[in-house]
């Protein structure tokens, strides 16, 4: 976005347990500050800084990871820290003050693959997201669309403070790293800050195939989507591209 800057960092130390699962405790760092906020105040904008100290489990069960056809994986976090927010412009005679609050998050992932025959699988997805505090900024909020969360729509296009995202999927696998799918996802997002509130519950559905290259796994996705009961068009379909290389 062109009307400000974020820089985020992360510092973690895993603690491995049985079978893969870790635990993790972790420093979470993030700064979102308005781009010309020192000549123009910019409505719904703030100078965000938040430190944040969390707890993650990361668990993994499937029977091969790039490309499974059973098993379960879960993951689950959650943060609270302090945050500091300021609407200050350069040149006012009366600034708006500095404000501390404490903010909590929370994460969640899980997947779930159920074996159909010997080369089908269906796969179930939930994921969700929420941010709590009174002080919340549009600049400083979740991302949701793209490949990773909701398809059909443009990549990290909807702000959002909280968010449920459930995922149903058949997939055909025709090679060890290799398969056809069709998918349905349905969200609902809530944005809930300073300037306003809004919700919507969009959709996303279409095909798409993983196959595998010399340099790694590609993946190519169709999706439509469908939000705020406008109409359903063909021409607004967006394509996906993903990539993991393996070495």
């Amino acid at each position: 976005d062109t009307s400000f800057l974020e820089v985020t960092s992360r510092f973690g130390l895993e603690f491995l347990m049985t079978r893969g699962d870790k635990v993790t405790l972790f420093l979470n760092s993030k700064s979102s500050d308005r781009l010309g906020s020192n000549t123009i105040a910019q409505p719904g904008l703030a100078d965000v800084t938040l430190i944040g100290y969390g707890l993650g489990l990361t668990r993994e069960r499937f029977d091969y990871r790039f490309n499974p056809r059973r098993g379960h994986a879960l993951q689950l976090e959650g943060s609270v820290g302090r945050k500091r927010t300021s609407q200050a412009v350069f040149g006012l005679v009366e600034q708006p003050p500095e404000i501390t609050t404490t903010q909590l998050e929370l994460l969640s992932t899980a997947v779930a693959h159920v074996a159909l025959g010997r080369k089908s699988t269906f796969r179930f997805v939930a994921q969700a997201g929420h941010m709590e505090n009174d002080d919340l900024y549009t600049n400083e909020l979740y991302r949701m669309g793209g490949l990773k969360t909701l398809r059909g729509f443009d990549e990290a296009s909807i702000l959002c403070s909280s968010y449920a995202i459930g995922t149903i999927e058949y997939r055909f696998v025709f090679e060890e790293n290799s398969n056809f799918f069709l998918f349905l996802d349905q969200a609902w997002w809530e944005r809930d800050v300073k300037d306003g509130f809004s919700t919507d519950t969009p959709m996303g559905f279409g095909a798409g195939t993983t196959f595998e290259t010399k340099a790694g796994l590609f993946s190519l996705t169709y999706a439509l989507g469908q939000q705020f009961d406008n109409p359903m068009q063909l021409r607004g379909g967006k394509v996906h591209f993903g990539f993991i290389s393996l070495f």
